[in-house]
């Protein structure tokens, strides 16, 4: 082999080289763009859940609050029965 064929040869490996890496950067890229759909979909589910678990505790302590209310009207009732 002389200099140019060397030479050919190291152009077609580069060449080759070059397209193999491109076609990976655009697969990573794909899969970028897939990853941060995953996130921003995780992200809006965790704030979802969190708002509800903030809607949730309110409505315990509201449900806490009624049973006090109930069971202060009760006594009331049973002592108004038995006077």
């Amino acid at each position: 082999m002389d200099r140019l064929d060397i030479l050919e040869e190291k152009i077609r490996k580069t060449t080759e080289t070059v397209r193999v890496l491109r076609a990976q950067r655009s697969a990573l890229e794909n899969d970028l763009r897939g990853a941060r759909g995953q996130i921003d979909k995780l992200t809006a589910a965790r704030e979802d859940q969190e708002a509800n678990m903030g809607r949730m505790e309110t409505m315990q302590q509201e449900r806490r609050a009624m049973a006090e209310r109930v069971e202060r009207m009760i006594n009331i009732i049973e002592e108004v029965e038995a006077s």
